[in-house]
Order: C-alpha cells, then sequence, then structure tokens
C-alpha cells in the first residue's frame, strides 16, 4: 500500500508540473525549437540520473536512494516558480528531471523483492498521471502548481521513511556501462527508445495543439486525465498476458493512436486517440518492464535501463517535436510520431528471436 501510495503522489507531482511547461515556455517567448530544447534539457538530465542511479541501486541501500530523489525533486520542483526566461526555464527543468531519475529503479526494486504484482503497481503510475492532470487543469496557476508538486514529493518522502529496508545483491557482477545487460535486452531498449521518441515528439507540443483548437486549462487538464485513468484500469490485468504480445500490441496501437490525432478540428476530437494511447503505453510499458525483470539477474539495473531509454528518447522526441512544429506545423508532428512506432515495432518484431530468455 505505501509502495503505491508514494507512486501515486511522485507521479502526480510529476504530471502536473509538466503539462503547461510548453505553455510556459511559449508564454516566455519561447520559439518551437527552443521549447523543444527546453524538453531535451529535462530529458537529458533524467537519462542521465536514471543510468547511474539504476546501476547504484545495485549496490547502495534502496531506502537512501529513495530518500535523496524524493528530498531533491522536492526542491528542485519548487524552483520551478522562478523561472522567467526559456533559459532559466530550461536551467531549472533540468536540475528537476536529474531527481526525477534517481528513485524508479529502487521503486522497483522494492515491487520485486516485497513480491508486489508489476501490473498493478505500475498502474498506480497513471492514476497519478491523472491526478496530476486534472489538478493543473483545475488549478491554472503555475506558480500554484508548482508549489502543489514540490509538496507532493514531500509526502512521498514521508511514507518512504515508514518502508523495510530490503537488501540487494546483484547475482551476476557486470561492467558499470551495463554493456552485457544493454547487449542482451537491445531489442527491447531499442523498440521502446524508437517509440518513446515518436510518443515525445507529440506531447512536447500537444498543449499548444490543443489550445490552436480551442482548449482552455481545464479541458487540457481532462483530456490529459483520460488516457492515464485508463490505464490504471488495463495495467492492472495485464500480468496474465504474454510479454511479447503486449510489446507488438502496443507499438501498433501507438502508432494508430498518433494517426488519428492528424485530422482534429476540434479539441475534444483528441479523446480518441487518448483512448488508444492509454492502451498502447498499459500493454507497452508492463510488456517491456515484466521481460527485462523476469529474464535478468540485475534486475534493478534492466528495469532502471528502460527508465533510461524513455529520458533519452525525451531529450531527441522534444526536439524533433520542437523543430517540426516550427518548419512544418502540429499534423507533421503527428505523422512523426506514428512513423516512430510503427519503427519501434519493427525492431522487436523482426528481431524477435534475439528476445531475452528467461535466466536460470
Amino acid at each position: 500500500m505505501m509502495l503505491n501510495m508514494i507512486q501515486l503522489f511522485v507521479n502526480s507531482a510529476i504530471m502536473m508540473s509538466n503539462l503547461f511547461i510548453p505553455v510556459i515556455a511559449h508564454e516566455l517567448g519561447a520559439s518551437g525549437t527552443e521549447i523543444g530544447i527546453i524538453g531535451a534539457a529535462y530529458g537529458a538530465a533524467l537519462f542521465l540520473s536514471t543510468y547511474i542511479f539504476s546501476r547504484a541501486s545495485e549496490s547502495i541501500s534502496p531506502k537512501t536512494v529513495l530518500f535523496a530523489g524524493f528530498l531533491s525533486a522536492a526542491v528542485t520542483f519548487f524552483l520551478q516558480i522562478f523561472a522567467t526566461s526559456p533559459f532559466t526555464l530550461g536551467m531549472i527543468r533540468a536540475f528537476a528531471g536529474f531527481s526525477v531519475g534517481i528513485y524508479p529503479a529502487a521503486m522497483m526494486l522494492y515491487v520485486y523483492h516485497l513480491k508486489r504484482s508489476i501490473g498493478k503497481f505500475s498502474s498506480f503510475m497513471p492514476m497519478g498521471w491523472a491526478i496530476g492532470n486534472l489538478l493543473a487543469g483545475i488549478i491554472a496557476v503555475y506558480w500554484k502548481i508548482f508549489i502543489l508538486s514540490s509538496f507532493f514529493f514531500a509526502i512521498a518522502f514521508l511514507i518512504s521513511l515508514m518502508l523495510p529496508d530490503i537488501e540487494v545483491k546483484a547475482k551476476k557482477k557486470t561492467d558499470y556501462f551495463s554493456r552485457d545487460i544493454l547487449k542482451k535486452n537491445w531489442n527491447i531498449y531499442f523498440g521502446f527508445l524508437l517509440r518513446q521518441i515518436g510518443a515525445n515528439n507529440v506531447w512536447i507540443i500537444f498543449p499548444l495543439y490543443l489550445i490552436s483548437l480551442g482548449a482552455n486549462e481545464l479541458w487540457i487538464g481532462i483530456i490529459y486525465t483520460l488516457n492515464p485513468t485508463m490505464q490504471f484500469f488495463i495495467m492492472r490485468r495485464l500480468d496474465r498476458y504474454n510479454t511479447s504480445y503486449l510489446i507488438h500490441a502496443g507499438d501498433l496501437l501507438s502508432a494508430a493512436a498518433f494517426i488519428s490525432l492528424i485530422p482534429l478540428t476540434e479539441y475534444y476530437q483528441a479523446v480518441v486517440g487518448m483512448a488508444l494511447i492509454a492502451y498502447s503505453y498499459s500493454y507497452l510499458y508492463v510488456g517491456s518492464t515484466r521481460m527485462l525483470i523476469e529474464t535478468n539477474d540485475e534486475k534493478g539495473a534492466a528495469a532502471g535501463l528502460l527508465n533510461s531509454a524513455i529520458a533519452f528518447a525525451t531529450i531527441i522526441g522534444s526536439l524533433i517535436g520542437g523543430i517540426v512544429l516550427e518548419y512544418s506545423g502540429f499534423r507533421v508532428v503527428m505523422v512523426v510520431g506514428a512513423i516512430f512506432a510503427v519503427l519501434g515495432f519493427a525492431v522487436v518484431r523482426f528481431n524477435s528471436s534475439d528476445t531475452p530468455q528467461k535466466s536460470s
């Protein structure tokens, strides 16, 4: 229960803070490319942090890692109220991204060693996103949103004080750069990376797209809430399904979702695409996470590297989305998202013989 509550609070904090960053950047005078750079700065720091701490979680007390992550995030998310230009916004977002990357691998180790359901635990991530999106849309005052997100991280820290200590030792020692893990699972990571590049290419500009179709802050929050709310219920029922099936279905549904967002003429028409995205990401995330944990000895590192792929995709996807928006418009961004999702499917599907087998 405590792990689920932590998952709920931290993801609410992240999403309520993330939702209006493109809008804030635009109001501060950022161009499409600069909006992409701000998103990339967050993603680059997140990538570096998740990579470092996915390895550290195998040798440092996971509880210590959680403390560091939640406390630093409480500080850096509060600092976002002081952004006064695209440059300062990008710098503070980078600090926030690094903080968010500290704790995910340690959280997954707790789930595994306490024998909790990965699907059910994962489902509280999108539920947190849903709550965060809705709160951000209702509050619609940026500095209040940042203060509340900081407060949620502080609550997560207080809850983590009550978690038991767990001792984690890697069964098989590998190099710090995880080359063995990357080589064994390359198609899972690369396929997920491609899909997420397409997704982040869309999300970095999507609030602006909705505004161009007539949405206000409240409606943006409501539309964004639909996707993660559905994910909460979907993820809880996926533990019994074949992981390869989930990954393939996730990629194909992602392509369909981004294509459905191309012909919109009113903001409320985005509901169909959001529903498809809910299924696609649920399938892809649970399938990939389960496969990595079930087939690798260094479970924290293997699962943590998936978060690194998500973060690295934020860098590339944000840059692509911002540049495409500036020079080609919103609908071309959606086309690019669909192309990357299909490429992700191809990488996993046509390299299925390389799919890792369960460790003995």
